[in-house]
């Protein structure tokens, strides 16, 4: 594993430093010892047993963590020990004094001296111990955040779940995506969940936009439904966005299918225009099946009619019939006809032209005369045709008898010409003309 400059400096520093002990006797170096080889013991926090090692890596027997409940004054110590090393370093105990002070250059004599001895052995090594006692005392960043994975996962657990939302916050943020990416993909699922549950929403925002989609797909999964809804729908309108379309379409799929139909409405409205588009153009056509066949009619009008014509288009000429019958015929009246109006001359003919004739009639001669005209003055001759042969001819007959004689004179006579005889003649004497050559 790559180490950061700060963990190659204490690596290299305790190393040169335990030499020297060892040459002089140095008792320092036998109390350190005897702490990272476990040989002591340490009281206090609780047990975890961790299968994984740091950053993800297989361990091959579980590991006991316990973290002492006079652990932070044993980092308070250390800190205090290496202001006494560094002439006007003098945090006061403040978070910003406490940060200089761990990441300062003095960091590896202090780790030499009787105050660190019990930490080496907390924190599995002294190269962890700025970053452990980081999080101990609760600090909003860390001193070598690269090396943050060094430090077993129970402990990382414990210490992450004890940390206020607004630290947390600061602390996940301030890590750079590779870490963060490990980190969220290392520690147990229950403490992915508390933490991201936990984070304010500007934060849980910077955390999961951060991610990559692979990343960002392997952490929503694990999370449980419940969890899930919570987080996606914390996030501000922007950031659901940026969140879903990053997710691959498999793992978009298993999301939205995940959570209930009120997340999913609360979701779906959440979302601009373009945010919308690009999940419901991305879904699967089954899960978009799934997904749009449930939402109730309002959420499902609000949904539709916020999609630009293009999306729209491919959304409901992707559905399957029975779905689309559904969709359609769930619609309440005002959602239907913006609906199908928006729709472009060829989308508006594929979605009329594959429903079954009993939900096409329904479909038709539920809309308001003005939208029916629009509808059928803006399909192509042939998909025109097509539904008209589609209609039983008590439809057909109410259709046409309704619309007035301007828009009747707009349809092509040669679609005209192909009514059945009881129905040309019921329309008006000028148009028959024409429509029989």
């Amino acid at each position: 594993m790559i180490k950061s400059p700060l963990a190659k400096l204490l690596t290299v520093k305790v190393a040169a430093l335990s030499l020297a002990a060892c040459a002089t006797g140095g008792v320092a170096l036998a109390a350190s010892t005897g702490a990272m080889s476990g040989s002591g013991s340490a009281h206090g926090g609780g047990s975890v047993s961790a299968s994984q090692g740091p950053a993800g890596v297989s361990a091959s027997a579980s590991v006991s963590v316990h973290i002492p409940a006079s652990a932070a004054g044993q980092c308070r110590s250390l800190v205090s020990k290496i202001e006494s090393l560094v002439p006007g370093l003098t945090g006061g105990a403040t978070p910003a004094g406490d940060e200089h002070a761990l990441a300062s250059k003095a960091m590896p004599q202090a780790l030499m001296s009787e105050e660190a001895a019990p930490l080496q052995g907390s924190a599995h090594g002294a190269a962890n111990v700025p970053d452990y006692c980081a999080l101990v005392l609760k600090l909003p960043t860390l001193p070598d955040p690269g090396s943050l994975l060094q430090l077993p996962v129970g402990v990382l657990s414990q210490l992450l779940g004890q940390l206020p939302a607004a630290t947390l916050g600061q602390l996940l943020t301030s890590l750079p995506t590779a870490p963060l990416s490990q980190l969220l993909t290392s520690l147990p699922a229950a403490t992915v969940t508390q933490l991201l549950s936990t984070l304010p929403a500007g934060a849980l925002s910077g955390v999961l936009t951060a991610l990559p989609g692979s990343v960002l797909a392997q952490v929503l999964a694990a999370l449980p439904a419940g969890a899930l809804s919570g987080v996606l729908t914390a996030l501000p309108a922007g950031a659901l966005a940026q969140v879903l379309t990053a997710l691959p379409a498999g793992a978009l799929s298993g999301v939205l299918t995940t959570l209930p139909t009120s997340a999913v409405s609360q979701l779906l409205t959440t979302l601009p225009a373009g945010g919308l588009s690009s999940v419901l153009t991305t879904l699967p056509n089954g899960t978009l099946s799934q997904i749009l066949t449930a939402l109730p009619a309002g959420t499902l009008s609000s949904v539709l009619t916020t999609l630009p014509a293009g999306a729209l288009g491919t959304v409901l000429t992707g559905l399957p019939a029975s779905a689309l019958s559904t969709v359609l015929t769930t619609l309440p009246a005002a959602g239907l006809s913006q609906v199908l109006t928006a729709l472009h001359a060829h989308a508006l003919s594929a979605v009329l032209t594959v429903l079954p004739a009993r939900v096409l009639t329904q479909v038709l001669t539920g809309l308001p005369t003005k939208v029916l005209s629009a509808v059928l003055t803006t399909l192509p001759s042939a998909g025109l045709s097509q539904v008209f042969s589609m209609l039983p001819t008590a439809a057909l007959t109410q259709i046409l008898t309704s619309l007035p004689t301007s828009v009747l004179s707009q349809l092509p006579a040669s679609v005209l010409s192909g009514l059945p005889g009881s129905v040309l003649s019921l329309l008006p004497k000028s148009l028959l003309s024409p429509a029989l050559g």
